[in-house]
């Protein structure tokens, strides 16, 4: 049983979104646009903290498996990239279950106070979650942590790079991070993204999922579904991994600013529509 703990806790610390100074800066830019009555609102329900404050709190529970490891899938979906419609009931994950239901927690008027508590912290760490896209699974390579890749010599996985490495590369407190992320931003382009739901979000990370596999070093002769450096039946050696570096931080770092800053907005799109 021990074992088995061991094991849980060492997949489900390897499955959370952005790292710390992400979600923090998704909590960020979200406070800039709460309405004020909503901001009052959540400032009461979380007893003074900010948004940036609890969203890495989801993730800080993994520590304690015995009362929280029903909500250890709730990071996290698959979405096939040979599906069109997303099919939560074929995925181990439940990401956008669990955000719906605690958004409806948050709109029962007879939820008890640590229940919203509970459902409001999950809401401000999961929105985050749904905005990286390999939060969105191909069902595959467990969200791209079985992807074996060199960022600038150092051994990673690619679920790792897009959690914590390109944005430690930038060497940006969270608030630094939420402010650049911020900038540049048009009236056109932030009305536009706050349209749409969950699923429309999900479909958006499972497009740009597509994009962020990096090419096997050595082509398989085969055709196959999955990436060589993601495989588990084959020796992944450094050899054969993918040296990512610059030029992959220049394309992608800016997508990655994108989404942080859209999870920002619409979980105060979320928040909003949820305290109106």
């Amino acid at each position: 049983m021990k074992n088995f703990i061991f094991l849980l806790i060492l997949f489900t610390s390897q499955v959370h979104a952005w790292g710390p100074t992400g979600h923090r800066a998704v909590g960020a830019v979200a406070e800039k646009f709460l309405d004020p009555f909503v901001a009052a609102k959540i400032f009461k329900i979380l007893g003074g903290n900010s948004l940036s404050r609890v969203s890495n709190w989801s993730d800080e529970i993994k520590s304690d498996p015995d009362n929280y490891s029903y909500t250890f899938n709730w990071h996290y979906t698959d979405w096939k990239d040979e599906d069109h419609q997303h099919d939560e009931t074929n995925s181990s994950g439940k990401l956008l279950s669990a955000i719906k239901e605690q958004i409806n927690v948050l709109k029962d008027a007879q939820s008890a106070d640590d229940k919203k508590v509970f459902a409001l912290k999950f809401i401000v760490h999961l929105i985050g979650d749904l905005h990286q896209p390999l939060h969105v699974g191909n069902g595959l390579d467990m969200g791209g942590n079985k992807c074996k890749v060199q960022f600038h010599r150092r051994e990673t996985n690619l679920h790792a790079l897009w959690d914590e490495g390109m944005i430690e590369f930038t060497n940006l407190s969270f608030t630094e991070l939420a402010h650049y992320v911020s900038q540049g931003r048009t009236s056109e382009e932030v009305q536009s993204w706050k349209s749409g739901d969950v699923i429309d979000w999900a479909l958006e990370s499972k497009i740009l999922r597509a994009s962020i596999y990096p090419s096997d070093v050595t082509p398989s002769e085969t055709p196959a579904s999955i990436k060589q450096y993601c495989r588990s039946d084959i020796v992944v050696t450094s050899e054969s991994m993918p040296k990512l570096a610059y030029e992959y931080s220049y394309k992608f770092v800016p997508v990655l600013e994108q989404r942080i800053f859209q999870a920002g907005l619409r979980l105060a799109v979320v928040l909003n529509n949820t305290f109106k």
